[in-house]
């Protein structure tokens, strides 16, 4: 068995890791979701690649967390291996570019590229571990700026086009969602990177690089990977979040779920999800998360907010002026109620729905879906 496959147990020495994780995945599948399925467990592909340096997780064992997220600053990858030879981490330097590539078999795709920031090799226990640190880009390290001065007038748009200049990043799309006019002027100072991601969110947008170019635009738009997330394509765990996002005199509020699945090398950042479990379905927009490998689980977490497909759908709903009749549903579920009644049942046509039953600042609590399942005539007691 291989030694970083084995770890100390204080009650009964050596214990497999492969037991151990088989015992946490017991334990973890039957969640929110259906019944998880764990084909494609095995048949881990891990491959990084460094100057003349491929490693396999086939001969030796490896592990990494790499992190992505929607705002522009460096994302840095902690990727561990177990006992190179000694020829091998000369090989390894930092400065050289470093790529990961991972999934199941021949399934696979590259899930970080960057560049060495750190590498060191220590021993731990019998194993000598070399720990590296990549960066997904060394033009995204944080910079700091000198006080800016823009005059009166300026746009809020002008000032982050220029602030992405000045990160020498080339611009794949740019369109703010909203704008707001400094009348007084604006004075910029710190982070380059900080700065970027403030003045983003003024525009109503995320700011973030994928594939080396800087995506401008509304949190909820991002890019159809044809992949429809349940129980029986790797998703393992859901839970509901809602965020409120403000800046200047905006106030937006965001809704979604953390999601957790087996590891997709297709997710990135502005990646959207078709999720379909017992309790979700729509379309939500990756905004940020990680791929993880610990030697036993192989897995992807991301943070999903609700789609522009879902809004186009309750905008289409909201045309026909029709109200579902939920009288027939007997419960304290909204999103079942809607389900029963075969309506949308996302999170911008209850947004909507509430508009058109008189319901003001609606934001999915608890007593305000009460008050919609009453309304629409379904039996909650």
């Amino acid at each position: 068995m291989k030694s970083s496959f084995v770890v100390e147990n204080c009650s009964s020495g050596k214990e497999s890791q492969v037991i151990e994780a088989m015992q946490r995945l017991e334990a973890a599948i039957p969640l929110e979701t259906d019944i998880g399925d764990i084909n494609g467990l095995y048949g881990h592909t891990v491959i990084i690649q460094t100057g003349d340096v491929t490693i396999r997780n086939d001969t030796l064992d490896c592990e990494f967390d790499i992190p992505f997220d929607d705002d522009t600053e460096a994302d840095e990858a902690d990727i561990l291996i177990y006992n190179l030879s000694e020829t091998t981490q000369k090989g390894i330097r930092k400065g050289e570019a470093i790529s990961v590539t991972a999934g199941y078999g021949e399934d696979t795709g590259v899930i970080f590229s960057g560049i060495i920031s750190q590498v060191s090799t220590k021993y731990s226990g019998i194993d000598q571990v070399t720990q590296i640190y990549a960066l997904d880009s060394e033009n995204r390290k944080e910079q700091e700026l000198k006080s800016i001065a823009y005059k009166a007038n300026t746009a809020a748009s002008s000032i982050l086009k220029d602030l992405i200049g000045r990160a020498k990043l080339p611009i794949a799309v740019f369109a703010p969602k909203r704008d707001y006019v400094y009348k007084d002027g604006k004075t910029i100072s710190g982070g380059l990177m900080d700065n970027i991601k403030k003045m983003a969110q003024v525009c109503g947008v995320s700011a973030y690089i994928c594939k080396g170019q800087v995506y401008v635009r509304s949190v909820l738009e991002g890019d159809a990977v044809d992949f429809t997330l349940s129980s029986a394509t790797g998703l393992l765990d859901l839970s509901e979040f809602e965020e409120e996002l403000t800046a200047e005199d905006f106030s937006d509020t965001v809704h979604g779920y953390n999601v957790k699945m087996l590891l997709q090398h297709r997710v990135q950042t502005g990646s959207i999800l078709n999720i379909q479990s017992r309790n979700v379905s729509g379309a939500y927009r990756v905004r940020e998360g990680s791929h993880t490998y610990d030697g036993t689980d192989f897995l992807t977490t991301v943070k999903a907010i609700e789609s522009l497909p879902g809004a186009s759908a309750a905008k289409e709903s909201e045309s026909s002026k029709s109200l579902p009749d939920l009288s027939g549903y007997s419960g304290v579920s909204i999103v079942d109620g809607l389900k029963s009644a075969g309506a949308d049942s996302s999170y911008a046509y209850r947004k909507i729905l509430a508009e058109q039953l008189g319901m003001s600042g609606y934001s999915g609590s608890a007593s305000q879906n009460l008050e919609m399942l009453r309304k629409l005539g379904a039996k909650v007691g």
